[in-house]
């Protein structure tokens, strides 16, 4: 027995809801990249170590996007990103802590954010029409509900695929976090470490034109003496070339 005409109408509905939500090539991590800090374009000294960084910025979409690609709106949301590259040395291992990491710009402070926050800022910059998708999805799922159930019946009978997943279970939101820059660092002697910051600027700032820009790192040095330093990039520094 066939459904009637406005039931097939509903079901139709839905599907192609499902269908516009889940259409795209799948996400492809890229590997990290990275060059021995002596040969990267701007460098700095941990001030009383023989600990070298170097900072490189990526400033522009195409550079952002082509490290994260797909959809995902890390340059929609306005976040840019850091790659640290650390090389030691020193002739034992070594122990470092992140205590801060800042973007000084027009006289404004801007912190490092986490990769779930990069990934709270970044999801909904991507799907800017997904609170309309979302709502179109419920009422049809309340007016399919009634239609087959009786109004005195409705209930949510299938989840939203439109709500922010999330960041764990999705290929995008773990490459974020696997490409972070953890807070602690150790170091053996002639070892290099490399990862992300990343941090939120607000729309008024071209994130192309920063000009005058800074990051400014507190560094804690725990072994083997515990030890404070301060190292400030001005940014924007090279931007990689598209691979």
């Amino acid at each position: 027995m066939s459904l009637p005409r406005r039931w097939r109408a509903t079901a139709l509905s839905l599907s192609v809801l499902f269908l516009l939500n889940s259409c795209g090539p799948p996400y492809s991590p890229k590997p990290i990249e990275m060059a021995p800090p002596d040969s990267a374009p701007d460098l700095a000294t941990v001030p009383g170590t023989e600990i070298r960084m170097s900072a490189l910025f990526y400033n522009t979409p195409g550079a952002i996007h082509e490290e994260f690609s797909g959809k995902h709106g890390l340059w929609r949301g306005r976040v840019v990103m850091v790659q640290l590259t650390l090389s030691s040395d020193e002739k034992n291992a070594t122990d470092l802590l992140i205590d801060s990491a800042y973007v000084s710009f027009g006289g404004k402070y801007y912190p490092a954010i986490s990769p779930k926050e990069t990934y709270d800022v970044a999801w909904p910059a991507a799907n800017p029409l997904s609170p309309l998708k979302e709502d179109l999805f419920n009422a049809a799922v309340v007016g399919f509900t009634v239609i087959t159930l009786g109004l005195g019946s409705v209930i949510w009978v299938l989840p939203t695929p439109f709500a922010q997943p999330a960041p764990d279970t999705t290929p995008f939101g773990r490459d974020l976090n696997y490409k972070a820059l953890t807070s602690n660092i150790a170091l053996q002697p002639g070892t290099f470490r490399s990862g992300f910051l990343f941090f939120h600027l607000p729309k008024s700032v071209d994130m192309t034109k920063l000009a005058g820009a800074q990051m400014v790192l507190h560094f804690v040095t725990k072994t083997p003496t515990i030890a404070s330093h301060v190292v400030t990039f001005n940014l924007p520094t090279a931007v990689p070339a598209a691979r």
